[in-house]
């Protein structure tokens, strides 16, 4: 893995609401086998492309700004060894009396909701 990104897109009533909320709430954790390897919140991880600009009429959010040089590189990469599992996890965990998961479950019927995460990175061949 080299770089690793969260990509949020809301789109309706309570875009902003939900928008706010997952980005502070909603925690990624990327597991290999059983050990956790990167613990952060979603707003730490730039999506580096997506929905960018302003219009006067509704309001238009992006976790960072567009482009290959927005994303989360890492310092060094994470190596997954050949035939090794791995997964990444996302919890919410509620800051103060907002519940972000609570609000995006009980949304209004013209919400429109994606939440993305992406590994990026090379893919070698194994040969035996």
């Amino acid at each position: 893995m080299l770089a690793l990104r969260a990509l949020l897109f809301f789109d309706g009533t309570n875009a902003r609401t939900n928008y706010q909320g997952v980005a502070n709430q909603l925690i990624f954790t990327i597991t290999m086998g059983d050990r956790p390897q990167f613990v952060a919140p979603c707003w730490y991880f730039p999506a580096g492309g997506g929905v960018w600009g302003f219009d006067s009429a509704t309001p238009v959010f992006n976790n960072g700004s567009p482009g290959q040089s927005e994303i989360m590189k890492l310092a060094r990469p994470i190596i997954i060894p050949v035939r090794q599992n791995f997964s990444v996890t996302a919890e919410f965990f509620p800051i103060g009396a907002t519940v972000a998961l609570n609000l995006l479950n009980a949304g209004a019927t013209d919400d429109q909701k994606v939440i993305s995460f992406y590994l990026d990175g090379m893919q070698t061949r194994d040969v035996e």
